[in-house]
């Protein structure tokens, strides 16, 4: 019986891959692009013995850490076992989607039992931007599969009397969660509040289980972080890239575009930008510190600006709006993975999901299930604070999507429950 309580949810995550690999190879002229391009750029030159490339926005070169290194190191051992085969790359994209597929099986399971994980885990393995999300080289795929271990592990540790080696794990994926995506360290705020749990009388105890994951998390980060001291000769965590990103918004050119207002542009077409980019000698770690100086200091002389900047990208991360990233002369950019375009399928998918989602949340209000722990519901909500003030492209929503999938998991559940109920013959 055990055995064939399995078959369901394996069916599930095989019906995951098998949509992963079939949107893969109906896509078989890929090329990478953007953001895509950049990644199998660092994959190539991990995979030749040359660790990452040198740095492409400073005039001479010189050590990068735009990238956070987990996914381009990633991608450059697959690119030494398949001969830099970007399909190779994409397949284990795939398998990393189905793998999320199966931990928010097992997560569900934990909280609210059978039924809700086979429907949130059947969500998940058809939807839409998730299925998409394997067509390109993006770290998306990898931070999902972490987050989502990571939020298991948390689970496990409080549901264990010791569950320290529990909470360590969780440190360690919340750690390489950091290291693969650029917002990734508001990951560390759910996951360590989550381990602590309050217990009156119970002394420091209750402090035991956040001391080991974020030692673990600092453990994980150290590497990388001495690498950048040393390249640097600065502090550099995990990435060079929030005084990118920030500049890209928080600038004159974004806030007078009367067409796209607040929309990102890469700040080496901004004018008063512009000019650090071609200081000799400045090295990349110097040039983000001063382009994340300057971008604060404009954000802060323009509150109105960044709120209604946030409000506005809120939009665009749901795909209500499609001018999140523009180019040369406020052109849209419309590319797939760095563009605000997105298919039908995936607008559609969004909307659905939202709806039953709503539904959900009406069915945690009237307590027709468990409302789950508040530090689960913490990480979507971080995945999009975190977004909205810097940039709306919809991919940087996706790792919030398997929350809502929980959601609609329970307002698909409660509607059923409720349409049964209505039509049982009394």
């Amino acid at each position: 019986m055990a055995g064939r309580s399995w078959l369901v949810p394996g069916a599930i995550v095989l019906l995951a891959l098998v949509l992963r690999l079939g949107a893969i190879a109906a896509d078989h002229e890929y090329l990478p692009a953007h953001d895509a391009f950049d990644y199998d750029r660092h994959g190539r030159s991990i995979a030749a013995g040359e660790g990452f490339p040198e740095s492409g926005y400073v005039p001479e070169g010189g050590p990068s850490a735009l990238r956070p290194p987990v996914y381009p190191y990633l991608l450059g051992g697959v690119y030494v076992l398949s001969g830099d085969s970007v399909d190779a790359g994409r397949v284990v994209g795939a398998l990393l989607g189905a793998v999320a597929v199966l931990l928010l099986y097992l997560l569900v399971l934990r909280i609210w039992g059978r039924r809700v994980a086979l429907v949130a885990a059947l969500a998940a393995a058809v939807f839409p931007s998730l299925v998409l999300l394997s067509r390109d080289l993006l770290s998306e795929q990898l931070f999902i599969a972490l987050e989502l271990g990571a939020a298991l592990c948390v689970v496990e540790s409080r549901a264990a009397r010791r569950g320290l080696g529990w909470a360590a794990a969780a440190g360690l994926l919340c750690g390489l969660a950091a290291l693969t995506r650029n917002p990734g360290a508001a990951l560390a705020v759910p996951i360590l509040l989550g381990l602590w749990r309050r217990q009156p009388g119970a002394g420091w105890s209750p402090l035991v289980p956040p001391a080991v994951g974020l030692l673990c998390i600092l453990l994980a980060l150290v590497p990388w972080t001495v690498r950048n001291w040393e390249d640097f000769g600065r502090l550099v965590p995990v990435s060079t890239s929030s005084g990118f990103g920030l500049a890209g918004t928080y600038n004159g050119v974004s806030m007078d575009d009367q067409e796209h207002p607040g929309a990102w542009r890469t700040p080496v077409i901004v004018p008063e930008y512009r000019q650090l980019f071609a200081v000799d000698g400045v090295d990349e770690g110097t040039l983000d510190a001063t382009l994340r100086r300057e971008s604060v200091s404009f954000a802060w002389d323009h509150p109105g600006y960044a709120l209604e900047t946030s409000g506005r990208n809120l939009l665009r991360l749901f795909e209500l709006s499609d001018d999140s990233v523009v180019g040369r002369q406020s052109a849209l950019v419309t590319q797939r993975g760095i563009g605000s375009n997105v298919t039908l399928s995936e607008r559609i998918g969004l909307g659905v999901a939202i709806v039953f989602a709503a539904l959900g949340v009406a069915a945690l209000l009237r307590r027709r299930f468990p409302r789950g722990p508040g530090f689960l519901w913490l990480i979507p909500v971080l995945t999009v604070a975190v977004a909205a003030p810097i940039a709306g492209l919809p991919r940087y929503r996706v790792p919030a999507d398997p929350f809502l999938l929980i959601l609609a998991a329970l307002g698909v559940i409660w509607a059923w429950e409720e349409a049964g109920a209505r039509w049982r013959p009394r």
